[in-house]
């Protein structure tokens, strides 16, 4: 019921009625090139103990002030160029498409599970029978997409580019006609910044509250622990600075609210669609201002009421601060009780 609502509230924001699509979805090894600077993080990530340095530097009472102690020493005189090679799935053929871009310590199945009896939280299937087409892809350093540098290359910054060059892709070589820009947390801060820079039709936002205030909670919580030393045998090929929670309870707490979910689905995330981040994508996106007035596209921001990262565990009340941050957009709606976190 919660995915079928999101796609008809989506409907009514881009003011146009879906177009049929063919429930057909391949996969697609999409090459993006990006040219943007990149900062230069002034920290080292060998171990567990450095990534509980890292926690506590991030979580500090000043961590969102201009004295903050984030990682960062500046920035490349020039812009860096990289292509990657970005893993997607692409549903339909065109018409009114959905691009979708997942969160932190998440992977492109959070938004088509695979488990047994996941129909009900399959929200790339429900957008199908709706008439819409879809692409959703790994962000870089994540699943299907390269494995690139964590403090380098896996940059806030450099991830809303390759999202605009998705956009792009969707627009000359998969025929969409119009494009919603959907996202989950981090992705829906990468949505936000590539919709001030390119045109879309419609940005649809979970997860999200605008503010950072409420961020601590999330890291904290989580218990970074350095993936390859985690999990060797999953993640034994990443290099040292890529990041994961300490536990199957630790990542229930950040991403769960009890009674709204069911245990074997927590299970299920953290052992099969979980994937770790980069440390160099936190402190990027804390280091970023986005240009939220430049955003002229309908807004929806649809959120479970009891996220973490969000707003702490109750996002009444929080959620509403988003129309002081939208002010060029079209329209803006807005939802904040949802049962679940």
């Amino acid at each position: 019921m919660l995915l079928n609502r999101l796609i008809l509230i989506f409907a009514a924001a881009v003011q146009a009625l879906p177009q049929p699509a063919s429930a057909s979805c391949r996969d697609v090894q999409i090459p993006i090139t990006v040219s943007t600077t990149r900062f230069i993080l002034s920290t080292s990530l060998k171990d567990d103990w450095d990534a509980a340095a890292l926690s506590l530097n991030l979580t500090r009472r000043d961590f969102s002030k201009s004295s903050d102690p984030l990682p960062i020493s500046g920035s490349t005189a020039a812009a860096v160029k990289s292509t990657y090679t970005v893993g997607a799935t692409l549903c339909g053929n065109g018409g009114p498409t959905l691009i979708l871009t997942h969160g932190i310590i998440e992977s492109k199945l959070y938004w088509r599970p695979n488990f047994p009896g996941s129909e009900k939280y399959n929200f790339v299937d429900a957008a199908i029978a709706q008439g819409y087409s879809v692409l959703y892809y790994d962000r870089i350093g994540v699943g299907s997409s390269p494995k690139v540098n964590s403090f380098t290359d896996a940059q806030f910054q450099v991830e809303v580019a390759v999202l605009e060059g998705l956009v792009n892709y969707a627009k000359t070589k998969a025929h969409a006609s119009k494009i919603a820009l959907v996202g989950h947390s981090y992705g829906s801060y990468i949505s936000s910044a590539a919709a001030s820079h390119v045109a879309v039709d419609s940005l649809v936002l979970t997860g999200y509250s605008g503010t950072f205030d409420y961020f601590p909670p999330f890291i904290a919580g989580a218990g970074f622990r350095v993936a390859k030393l985690q999990n060797p045998a999953r993640w034994g090929q990443l290099d040292s600075g890529y990041i994961t929670s300490s536990d199957l309870y630790a990542e229930t707490y950040v991403y769960y609210a009890a009674p709204y979910f069911e245990r074997s689905v927590a299970e299920w995330t953290y052992n099969v669609a979980s994937e770790p981040f980069a440390v160099g994508e936190l402190p990027s996106l804390l280091a970023t201002t986005v240009d939220y007035s430049a955003i002229k596209a309908p807004v929806l921001v649809l959120q479970g009421q009891f996220d973490v990262s969000a707003c702490g565990g109750n996002c009444v009340g929080v959620v509403n601060g988003t129309k002081d941050i939208f002010t060029g957009a079209k329209v803006l709606e807005y939802v904040d009780n949802l049962p679940a976190g």
